[in-house]
């Protein structure tokens, strides 16, 4: 790269996450696609995160750090990293998951190829804590995947790669939709590009009890409600069965264990 400018932007949000960083930003060194950088920002850790990122920022070369004092919240920490990003395309990953090695240059490739799509992911491998293993599947074609978008999340965040010029067009992530302000983008680019998912498992996901799709499980189904009805107003009006199925949702993220609900 004579410039020195990398394509790709990985960003990584930490909060409280030594216990699995160090395994989340050595799967990305690992990749066989180097024009990346990878972007780290501690959203005021109380463990030794911050510490941690100032030894992975001094190891890796590739790496920058960035740290607030106080918690600002998942969106806007991810609003200010794609400020701060060199690369025309963001990849995502979470302090706690890996990638395998040809991730980024298989979503690279994908993109280039297709310059109409605006976001594509992949399948997951999702590992639990008793090492049981299982592949999470996403649609593959934009027109598939909006046929049962108002019911189903399009990707998973941590698999995604955009580009930053069209997420910044859209305005970002939305803070108040945390933490389901992933789909609320993911709406918003699919209304003004194709939305795709490599089929493929390229992200190992870590399912713990202090993952926050976990942790933060009931408030989760909660804003995923009001993103939807969101999404009935400004993207596409849902039938009768559909915003039942919401409620429904919404109802069974309130009783159910969220271990049962995923």
């Amino acid at each position: 790269n004579k410039h020195n400018q990398p394509l790709v932007s990985v960003i990584i949000p930490v909060y409280n996450g030594a216990s699995y960083l160090k395994e989340a930003v050595s799967s990305v060194m690992k990749s066989t696609y180097q024009n990346f950088e990878v972007i780290l920002i501690d959203d005021g850790s109380t463990d030794k995160s911050k510490e941690l990122c100032h030894k992975l920022e001094k190891k890796y070369k590739k790496v920058r750090f960035y740290s607030f004092p106080k918690n600002k919240g998942l969106g806007r920490v991810l609003n200010f990293a794609l400020k701060q990003a060199k690369g025309e395309l963001i990849c995502r990953i979470n302090q706690d998951d890996e990638m395998v090695p040809a991730r980024i240059a298989k979503q690279v490739a994908f993109l280039q190829k297709n310059p109409d799509v605006v976001l594509v992911g992949s399948w997951l491998t999702v590992k639990d804590e008793n090492g049981q293993i299982r592949i999470n599947r996403f649609l593959e074609h934009d027109e598939e995947i909006k046929k049962t978008w108002l019911k189903l999340s399009p990707c998973w965040d941590a698999s995604v790669m955009y580009k930053k010029e069209t997420a910044l067009a859209v305005g970002g992530y939305d803070q108040k939709f945390w933490p389901a302000d992933d789909l609320h983008m993911w709406y918003r680019l699919g209304k003004i590009g194709k939305l795709a998912n490599i089929q493929e498992p390229l992200v190992k996901i870590k399912f713990h009890t202090n993952a926050a799709s976990v942790k933060h499980h009931k408030q989760h189904m909660l804003t995923t409600f009001k993103v939807h009805m969101w999404a009935h107003k400004n993207i596409e009006q849902a039938p009768i069965s559909t915003q039942l199925y919401w409620v429904c949702q919404l109802i069974a993220g309130y009783i159910i264990p969220a271990r049962i609900n995923w």
